[in-house]
């Protein structure tokens, strides 16, 4: 199908975009990567009045870290270029994520910070971002504000942005020493949406685990942190508490079935890929292989 008809705009700087996004009074989508939004075009599933092109404006392809280990990148960045810095800098838990975003040519055009803000349910970042304490920089017409991304997702593609707010960048804490992080999935096919999936950060002191987060996607109608497992986690034997932490899993979540998989086998695989997630990490943590 072709898409409705839109006016295109390609604007120079941030001000401009939102600017011309505050103008269009919430009828304007902005364009990152397209991944999302054209798709949704050409099946009419949206019918915005403008889209508001990124692809022109300096800086939001950049990624950096500064001294206290907090990456930070761009609105332009995407997936490929993080999974490739990623793997360059031996930070595992965004490489697994990676691997399991679409196919090659999703990875390569579409960009992370889209796939937040466009808040699928299964999106891989979301967990990363929720494990990594991430924090959005989102800029509008009245200026900057800092939204941390806990409270990004409101509902299912739905964010706490503004019509007229662009997230701008994206900031990560990457883990510390003796942390260890790992991603796992379930999904039909490799680039399928992920049925289940869980991101986990597990930080030791000695053999016990001094503190863990973990984040689920595909487990409710938004990505979501599951303090049950965390709980569970925390304070017991590392090679003891796994198990039985991952059980917790289900005073977490809240699945709907779809034509992926139905809630019933949400159910069932979301320990499985809790447990996975946990182990690799605390391999990680460990100093070994998971």
């Amino acid at each position: 199908m072709k898409p409705p008809p839109f006016s295109y705009a390609a604007p120079a700087t941030v001000r401009e975009a939102t600017e011309l996004l505050d103008r269009a009074g919430g009828r304007a989508r902005v364009l990152a990567g397209g991944q999302s939004l054209i798709p949704m075009l050409r099946h009419r599933l949206l019918a915005p009045e403008a889209l508001i092109d990124l692809r022109r404006i300096e800086g939001l392809r950049d990624i950096c870290i500064d001294d206290a280990r907090r990456l930070r990148l761009g609105a332009m960045v995407t997936h490929h270029a993080l999974e490739r810095w990623a793997s360059d800098h031996g930070q595992d838990l965004l490489v697994d994520a990676a691997a399991h975003i679409g196919h090659r040519s999703v990875r390569t055009l579409g960009t992370v910070i889209g796939s937040l803000t466009h808040a699928d349910p299964a999106a891989e970042w979301a967990a990363v971002a929720l494990v990594l304490d991430g924090a959005c920089q989102v800029a509008g017409p009245d200026g900057e504000r800092e939204v941390g991304v806990e409270e990004l997702f409101t509902g299912l593609h739905s964010t706490s942005l503004a019509g007229s707010e662009i997230i701008t960048s994206l900031t990560l804490s990457l883990p510390p020493s003796r942390t260890g992080a790992a991603f796992s999935e379930v999904a039909p096919r490799p680039g399928d949406p992920a049925v289940a999936g869980a991101a986990a950060a597990v930080s030791l002191d000695g053999p016990r685990v001094e503190s863990a987060r973990v984040a689920l996607i595909g487990l409710a109608a938004t990505p979501c942190r599951a303090p049950s497992v965390e709980a569970a986690l925390s304070g017991s034997e590392a090679s003891v508490g796994i198990e039985a932490a991952a059980q917790a899993v289900e005073n977490d979540i809240a699945p709907i079935g779809d034509i992926h998989g139905s809630e019933e086998y949400r159910r069932r695989v979301a320990p499985v890929v809790v447990a996975r997630a946990l182990r690799s990490a605390l391999a990680r943590a460990e100093g070994g292989r998971p």
